[in-house]
């Protein structure tokens, strides 16, 4: 179930300690079978959360959420193994450090860097960047990608 939306890009720590300990190399993704207030340090240090139990209102989500980090949870089959360093689902196993790549949104997770690709904007896009122009006082012409055009307008919606 995708929790928090959002996508990250990181290596399997099976434990808060290692999250925090690896993160200190790169991006990590925290996989735990579920989440309690005793993983915080290792929330906080991970781009991404991964649990085997749980849902939209489960510990793992919710403080996805408050910290803006991508979340998967609830993955059917997972198994972690902390003491073992890896984990297990579908029949493979996953050492730690492996890299993984987690859609928060769409609740998928997969080995490696999967290829991103992005479409032209649809109509519906295009419009809602229009807007983002109109608020972040945007230019006509200006060379900004939809990605920079709508951190502009987030921007001057803060400072609104």
């Amino acid at each position: 179930v995708g929790a928090c939306p959002g996508v990250a890009v990181g290596r399997v720590a099976t434990t808060s300690e290692a999250a925090v300990r690896m993160a200190a190399d790169g991006p990590v993704v925290l996989v735990r079978p579920e989440t309690s207030p005793h993983d915080l340090r290792g929330l906080a240090a991970a781009s991404g959360i991964v649990t085997a139990r749980g849902g939209p209102a489960s510990h793992a989500a919710v403080v996805a959420r408050a910290l803006g980090k991508p979340a998967v949870v609830g993955v059917a089959g997972l198994a972690v193994d902390a003491a073992g360093a890896a984990v297990r689902v579908g029949g493979r196993t996953v050492a730690e450090g492996t890299l993984v790549a987690l859609d928060g949104t769409g609740g998928e997770v997969v080995l490696g860097r999967p290829d991103i690709t992005t479409d032209a904007a649809d109509a519906h896009l295009r419009r809602l960047l229009g807007w983002a122009d109109e608020v972040s006082g945007g230019r006509a012409g200006e060379e900004r990608d939809e990605a920079g055009r709508l951190a502009a307008a987030h921007a001057a919606l803060r400072r609104g």
